[in-house]
């Protein structure tokens, strides 16, 4: 089972709140990830930790949906996107950490560098970096996105 470990703004959409990037919309991004071979995801973005802060005030929140319309297209079958999708159990920002590295993964972010050296694991971001980890450009179409989702697409 490969996992997708994914952020939301810079790397799905542009900016907080922000459109699908260009080349990840109407689907684009859901048909990489299913062509990939991802069969888990982990959507490990800022915005979960709202969700579990909600949580704790006991507020009920449908996180997962939630993500699917952050998403602005990105995603276009919601019943897939939920019988795959979790979100991080962990602070975001310790996003990293939480990353099962005994299992087949990938990770895309437009801050993975940093993300890795607050979790002490420069090494695993030099190591992995363009294979495992994508550093993916915040403000471009997706097209970095899609080449390196390409790349480990199952035949």
């Amino acid at each position: 089972m490969r996992t997708l470990y994914f952020d939301l703004d810079g790397t799905v959409v542009t900016g907080f709140g922000g459109v699908a990037k260009t080349l990840l919309a109407e689907g684009g991004f859901e048909r990489a990830v299913r062509a990939a071979g991802c069969s888990r995801l982990v959507c490990v973005g800022n915005a979960v930790a709202i969700f579990q802060s909600l949580a704790r005030m006991g507020q009920d929140h449908d996180g997962i949906g939630t993500v699917f319309r952050l998403c602005q297209g990105a995603f276009l079958d919601e019943a897939w996107l939920r019988s795959v999708l979790e979100l991080t159990p962990i602070d975001p920002h310790r996003r990293v950490e939480g990353i099962d590295r005994g299992l087949d993964w990938l990770y895309v972010d437009d801050l993975a560098e940093q993300y890795c050296r607050d979790a002490g694991a420069e090494e695993l971001f030099s190591a992995e970096r363009g294979r495992r980890i994508l550093r993916c450009d915040p403000e471009g179409d997706g097209q970095d996105v899609l080449a390196w989702l390409e790349e480990w697409k199952v035949a």
